[in-house]
């Protein structure tokens, strides 16, 4: 898998965000981050520092993202190496600096999975259930934490060991944790819910209905 493709997995599993501690527990048990309206987006910064096998140092990118319900999930690096992720009803989409389009997914199937990174960001964790061990625990500085476990015979299983997600009012910091011993670390801040229509530099890379 080339790096560019293994950012794209991090990114649509950073969305996937959960994962426990403490037992397993039903997904309505579960503390939910502020709910995103079906007439409102969620904006924010992130920075994400890759830990790879034979490197002392992460490789640390960061940018800014835009989650709405209704179209879709554009994350946006602006450094080191600019470019845009578009996650939408259509499938994954990987925009470069120059504005060259790569359509890395296609299908129902990467479709149902954007529907899925959406409806854990909005605070739905249901759907993680069938496919994820879902624990919670509570970190020392009162934040819930949450860890999704792959079920055992999960194809997920080859790309993901755990995924560990805390926050407050909204997910704050994720870890992705892989079979091969590296692990992304995601710190989201700056975020906010908004009343639609999202701004128009998002909005232009969105193919769903509606603003």
């Amino acid at each position: 898998m080339t790096p560019i493709r293994r950012l794209i997995a991090s990114v649509a599993t950073a969305a996937l965000l959960a994962a426990g501690m403490a037992g397993t527990a039903r997904a309505d048990d579960i503390p939910s981050p502020a709910t995103i309206g079906t007439e409102q987006y969620l904006g924010g910064s992130f920075t994400m520092d890759r830990h790879l096998d034979g490197f002392d140092k992460p490789l640390t990118s960061n940018g800014d993202f835009v989650l709405s319900p209704a179209r879709g999930l554009v994350w946006r690096t602006l450094a080191p190496f600019p470019g845009t992720t578009i996650l939408d009803d259509h499938g994954i989409t990987r925009i470069d600096d120059q504005g060259n389009r790569d359509e890395l997914a296609r299908g129902d199937q990467f479709r149902q999975f954007v529907e899925l990174i959406s409806a854990v960001l909005a605070g739905n964790w249901q759907p993680l259930e069938q496919r994820f061990d879902i624990a919670k625990d509570t970190t020392e500085q009162g934040a819930w934490q949450v860890i999704l476990t792959p079920k055992d015979g999960s194809t997920i299983q080859n790309q993901i060991s755990k995924i560990t997600a805390t926050g407050t009012d909204f997910v704050e910091n994720v870890r992705l944790e892989k079979p091969t011993g590296d692990h992304d670390a995601i710190t989201l801040s700056d975020q906010s819910l908004q009343s639609l229509p999202l701004p128009p530099e998002f909005a232009a890379l969105l193919t769903g209905t509606g603003q």
